[in-house]
């Protein structure tokens, strides 16, 4: 090219001659190229795929009302009370399915609304090492009553 940039020269399927077969790129024009097919085929690649699931509805129902009816029941024990019905699963799988039906419970309190209960109560300690003029170590011991 006449700017004195590099510059590569890539077949083109159009021309039968090798001057109509050839065109001049930019190795910026390349590296922008070889992005877009990068990301592009990362983007299809990491696309989840819209599948049936392999459990029968049945089954989902019954990890759902095991998970509502029982609430100490973890994803371990629904699925060893599913294997003694011959029915087998993930724990993992168990897990998807119960964590719509077990939301987060609402906490008693906030630790702002426990400080403030228990401010008269609440003492502060810190142990440190400080060390004198001759580099020897201090230790230093403080209790805080907040």
């Amino acid at each position: 090219m006449e700017d004195g940039s590099a510059s590569f020269r890539a077949p083109c399927q159009d021309g039968p001659n090798l001057e109509q077969a050839l065109f001049l790129v930019q190795p910026e024009t390349l590296l922008r190229w070889h992005r877009e097919l990068f990301r592009l085929f990362w983007k299809r690649t990491s696309k989840g795929h819209e599948r049936k699931p392999k459990l029968s509805s049945e089954t989902i129902s019954l990890i759902k009302e095991m998970a509502a009816n029982n609430r100490l029941w973890g994803a371990e024990r629904i699925h060893s009370e599913l294997l003694k019905l011959d029915i087998r699963v993930s724990k993992r799988t168990i897990q998807n399915y119960m964590r719509p039906i077990r939301r987060k419970r609402l906490s008693g309190q906030t630790w702002k609304t426990f400080l403030r209960n228990h401010a008269a109560e609440v003492w502060a300690c810190d142990f440190l090492q400080v060390p004198d003029l001759f580099f020897r170590p201090l230790f230093a011991f403080f209790i805080i009553e907040l």
